[in-house]
């Protein structure tokens, strides 16, 4: 019966592996004047290539996460029920103060599945719990990412390149009449915008037997593994979601063209961390095979995103892991 419930529990799961992203600008440094600079990261030898940050990849989780949980009438805290980002701390009035750090811990986590999926930061009374669900960077193979920096234009409708008579002023006028040359009125506005395309290593891991854990105590403010359960095959689904559908900048005009998707999906079922290495790595996916071989982890490979669907649709049957569960 132990060995049974130890199967059909989950410890935590990583996602590893390499995406093709093409023509898309999900990620930018800012804006210049009239022209927006991609994201830019330095490996460790000095090599740059394109970036999308880590930050991003979790907002866009965070949304689906929060989407699914409004249709499905999940529990969401007054703050989350309006996708604020302060989450607990915007809603904290009604919280006990300091001296009571863990029954605060515990209300917040029973009352909202977002703030217990990823995490919060509250100042009064002082409690921060740290995501369950976590992002590297996503980022561009090195020679194996194409950036590009287009030219675009905007023009205002109507006349253009003359000075309206109901406009202008005095001087204006006096000029036209003596016979000076005006000059030009423009309604153009050039920008540049930035347009990446290329093969992406990102890395993603999932703590389920966090879910509901009171960190003050590290006692499970939710006795209820039914909701446990729906917490965790939330986040489930919106892994599917985020990489089926990733967000972020300028998806009004660069909607990233999804072209394939390959790597490994690792499942720990026992009190023991899943091996992480790097998909920058050409050999990444037989090394963390073998690393994963010698910690007892499971192993499951995907070469498209209908596969990695079908492992993680697998992976929603199974329950989050519940410390000291099987020795009671």
């Amino acid at each position: 019966m132990m060995a049974e419930q130890k199967q059909g529990q989950v410890f935590e799961i990583a996602i590893v592996g390499r995406v093709i992203w093409n023509l898309h600008s999900l990620n930018n440094e800012g804006t210049i004047g009239n022209v927006t600079e991609p994201r830019t990261v330095v490996l460790f030898d000095g090599t740059k290539t394109d970036g999308v940050s880590g930050e991003m990849m979790k907002h866009i989780h965070a949304f689906w996460t929060w989407l699914r949980a409004k249709e499905n009438n999940l529990p969401l805290c007054s703050a989350c029920q309006s996708f604020q980002p302060q989450r607990a701390d915007a809603a904290s009035r009604d919280l006990p103060q300091r001296g009571q750090e863990a029954s605060a811990m515990a209300q917040v986590l029973q009352r909202c599945v977002l703030c217990d999926l990823h995490g919060f930061l509250v100042q009064r009374p002082p409690i921060h719990r740290q995501s369950t669900v976590e992002f590297g960077w996503i980022v561009g193979v090195p020679e194996k990412v194409h950036r590009d920096l287009h030219i675009h234009a905007r023009h205002a409708m109507g006349a253009q390149g003359t000075v309206q008579e109901e406009s202008a002023s005095e001087e204006e006028v006096a000029s036209k009449e003596v016979g000076q040359i005006q000059p030009e009125v423009t309604a153009q506005m050039l920008y540049h915008r930035p347009t990446r395309s290329g093969i992406y290593a990102f890395v993603t891991l999932f703590q389920a037997w966090r879910i509901g854990l009171n960190e003050v105590n590290y006692e499970y403010a939710l006795n209820d593994e039914g909701e446990r359960k729906k917490r965790y095959e939330l986040a489930l689904t919106a892994y599917e979601w985020t990489f089926k559908r990733p967000d972020g900048a300028m998806t009004t005009t660069r909607l990233p063209h999804i072209e394939g998707a390959e790597g490994l999906v690792l499942v720990a079922k026992t009190a023991v961390p899943v091996p992480l290495l790097s998909p920058l790595r050409d050999d990444y996916r037989q090394q963390l095979k073998n690393l994963a071989q010698k910690q007892g982890v499971e192993v499951d490979e995907f070469n498209d995103l209908v596969g990695l669907t079908e492992i993680l649709s697998k992976l929603r049957e199974l329950n989050p892991f519940k410390l000291g569960a099987t020795s009671q």
